[in-house]
């Protein structure tokens, strides 16, 4: 019972597989790349609600999951050691949809993955919703 059905939902994700030069209108590179990134691929995990503490400490302080330094919106958690999730992979919270670029939209429902912490028999992935991202000057 680590992921009881009814409390996950549907969720997916999308590696980074590599960079690309941003070629100019001339066919020169700009020094500047893009991430190819790999088709979404279905899972299911528990999403929580919003960002949370993990209770509290001795002095009343509160004590994060992540620790006070990682910036994220939510938390992923699953049984499921097997998912190649890592930083920076982009997972999304509704099926995602092809941009008028025939790339996959990394604006709607889309979230980045900050920081992954490891369990013994569980995986739980802090991640900040990409228009948070985007505004705060993230690629």
């Amino acid at each position: 019972m680590r992921d009881l059905r009814s409390n996950t939902r549907k969720l997916w994700y999308s590696n980074g597989e590599e960079l690309v030069d941003i070629l100019d209108e001339y066919g020169f590179p700009t020094g500047d790349y893009q991430t190819v990134r790999s088709d979404p691929v279905m899972f299911r995990a528990n999403l929580s609600a919003t960002r949370g503490t993990q209770g509290f400490t001795g002095t009343g302080e509160s004590n994060d999951y992540f620790g006070s330094d990682i910036d994220y919106s939510l938390i992923i958690s699953t049984s499921r050691m097997d998912l190649p999730i890592a930083e920076d992979t982009i997972i999304w919270n509704a099926e995602p949809q092809k941009t008028e670029d025939d790339e996959w939209d990394c604006n709607t429902n889309a979230f980045r993955v900050t920081a992954v912490a490891r369990g013994l028999h569980h995986m739980k992935y802090a991640v900040k919703r990409m228009s948070e991202v985007r505004a705060n000057g993230g690629s």
